[in-house]
């Protein structure tokens, strides 16, 4: 079961917000996502894998505490942060935003995010979920791949990743 109404707090950023110091005490990187806990001393987590690691731990949810399980719902997260997310990123930057089109880093990032994304389909294929029951790793895994458009990678054939879509 999840449980829902965990309080927190919305700070939008403005054009080079990130940048200031006072963010970077957050986030070193100075890069969203990031979050401040109130409740525990104002501790900052950076990177989104961290962020959803650290709220599942907290919150006692999606996030398996058998050490089998909980192996497979980090598996499939690391997929994301190594793999889904950069990919499609690059793919992002050479598709929609590079001045100078580049077909060779165009192509190359689209046909490697349609990989991954066919992974997951292929896992799809034979689980509701990527590792066991709803988890961080489907959070991850699919708050990218549902931007596959935007990528300017079509799932035709798809058909257990289109469920998501």
């Amino acid at each position: 079961m999840i449980r829902v109404g965990q309080g927190y707090d919305v700070h939008r950023l403005g054009e080079g917000d990130q940048k200031q110091p006072d963010f970077l005490r957050i986030n070193p990187n100075g890069r969203i996502p990031a979050i401040v806990d109130r409740s525990s001393d104002d501790f900052a987590i950076f990177e989104s894998g961290a962020i959803l690691i650290y709220l599942a731990e907290q919150t006692g949810q999606l996030l398996p505490g058998d050490a089998r399980e909980r192996s497979l719902v980090m598996q499939w997260l690391m997929f994301q942060m190594g793999g889904l997310g950069p990919m499609m990123g690059q793919s992002n930057v050479f598709t929609r935003y590079a001045e100078q089109k580049i077909e060779y880093a165009i192509n190359r990032y689209q046909k490697e995010t349609r990989r991954l994304l066919e992974v997951l389909n292929t896992r799809l294929a034979d689980h509701e979920y990527l590792a066991g029951d709803y988890s961080i790793a489907d959070i991850a895994n699919f708050a990218w791949a549902r931007g596959h458009k935007w990528s300017g990678v079509e799932i035709d054939g798809l058909d257990h990743l289109r469920r998501l879509d």
